[in-house]
């Protein structure tokens, strides 16, 4: 059933729709052509297997054909009126101040490294702009690699997991370690494809059509299920339940208000009834008290879940507490970026927090974080330019499926510090990116 709901899902997209093959393409320009191709490119590098560093080449490849897709002019007219772009570029650029300024430069200029997405999508997306139609052909694109990623990590799974007579070999980290991505990036991606194809579909588009969404359901949310990220499954099923109300109470459309509420939670307790493994994450969360000279075992959702072991809740709990010291000492100037996890250690040390030297426990909070390493203006910053600024454009422009990717995004940072992984630096400047590029400032005179 997978791989026939696959083929039905993409028989028309592979049908020249996604190689604009089709007669709709042909009112595109040939730089559009281009640079859709190489979003495609990017999108299917992000979930390619063993070529890791593919998608920093598909970033490279978009940042250089901006500079041909625009003149420098245009550019520089777009950018003076998107200031999130603007803010979000000042933030790398105290990224960098900060790692030349630490004590240990060798580690600030490690982490400002990691961080080098979040100045190369804003500067190459944030200084072009794309049509209406061609941002469709683009979010077809990403669902459609999405699909294909999904597909290709729940027959891995099953096939390694029949191999081995290990169904554990479903769930969380090992379904998507085929695509060398951590569970709560991949499930992130699909909670923005999910609401990519609705857009699509709210848009009417000619791109897709009603008949799409089962295939795409049967294997977009098994997979997202089976990986098991906590916040990525809150987010997804309080959107459809606030869809839901949206339907019933301003549209009036109790019928289908119910029909979806009703799927939602058959959905979700066949999902609980045939995947018992991921309720465990959740049980967790009722776990939160902890000792900080424990050296007990990290709880896993494969094994019994007992008090006294360290888990996802009690684990963030006590790594927040730390931080929050060490953020409360360096108020205003932040700790250096370079020297943040030197000084956050130090104070695991003075809490007796061995387990979480030993395991180099990160602060699993992007606010925080940043709070901490750059201080509270490196963090006014960054809520400015990555969301007030963003979220503001969004309602002035009425862009709802932009606010909800960038609350999407908001949301999940308070779980994990994004700007510590390559891929989350990736993920949150493209879609910032991206969403700036398909508006046009009305008062921006000789731009196309």
């Amino acid at each position: 059933m997978l791989v026939m709901a696959l083929i039905l899902l993409e028989r028309r997209a592979m049908n020249g729709t996604i190689f604009l093959a089709d007669t709709q393409a042909e009112i595109f320009e040939k730089k559009e052509k281009v640079l859709y191709f190489i979003f495609l490119l990017f999108f299917f590098a992000l979930y390619m297997p063993g070529i890791d560093w593919l998608y920093n080449a598909g970033m490279w490849l978009i940042f250089v054909y901006s500079f041909f897709f625009n003149s420098l002019n245009e550019k520089w007219k777009l950018l003076k009126k998107r200031e999130a772009i603007l803010f979000i570029i000042l933030f790398f650029l105290l990224n960098c101040t900060s790692a030349l300024l630490s004590n240990n430069i060798k580690e600030g200029i490690s982490w400002a490294g990691i961080r080098i997405s979040i100045f190369i999508f804003p500067l190459a997306l944030g200084t072009i702009y794309i049509s209406q139609l061609l941002k469709e052909r683009i979010l077809l694109g990403y669902v459609v690699a999405t699909c294909i990623a999904a597909s290709c990590c729940l027959l891995h799974g099953i096939i390694r997991a029949v191999a081995r007579h290990d169904w554990s070999l479903m769930y969380n980290d090992n379904l998507s370690d085929i695509i060398n991505l951590q569970s709560i990036y991949f499930a992130g991606l699909i909670n923005i494809a999910l609401l990519s194809f609705g857009y699509l579909q709210w848009k009417k588009s000619f791109l897709v059509n009603k008949f799409w969404w089962w295939p795409l359901l049967l294997i977009l949310l098994p997979a997202h299920f089976l990986l098991a990220s906590r916040i990525a499954i809150i987010i997804l099923y309080a959107t459809v339940f606030f869809y839901v109300l949206y339907t019933i109470i301003q549209q009036k459309k109790i019928i289908r208000g119910l029909a979806i509420a009703t799927g939602l939670f058959c959905a979700g307790f066949l999902f609980f009834l045939i995947f018992p493994k991921t309720l465990n994450r959740f049980k967790e969360i009722g776990y939160t008290r902890f000792d900080y000279s424990s050296m007990a075992k990290e709880s896993h959702f494969n094994v019994a879940l007992t008090p006294d072991q360290w888990n996802g809740a009690n684990l963030r709990i006590a790594v927040w507490e730390c931080a929050w010291t060490v953020t409360q000492q360096h108020f205003f100037q932040g700790t250096g970026l370079g020297d943040k996890m030197d000084v956050l250690k130090k104070q695991y040390a003075k809490k007796g927090f061995v387990f979480g030297i030993k395991t180099n426990r990160n602060v699993h909070n992007t606010y925080l974080d940043v709070w901490m390493s750059l201080g509270i203006i490196g963090l006014l910053i960054f809520l400015t330019g990555f969301f007030i600024l963003p979220i503001a454009a969004c309602i002035k422009t009425n862009d709802w499926y932009g606010l909800l990717v960038i609350t999407f995004l908001g949301v999940s940072l308070f779980t994990e510090t994004y700007l510590d992984r390559t891929v989350g630096n990736t993920i949150l400047s493209f879609f910032l990116s991206f969403i700036a590029c398909y508006k046009m400032p009305a008062t921006t005179p000789g731009i196309y």
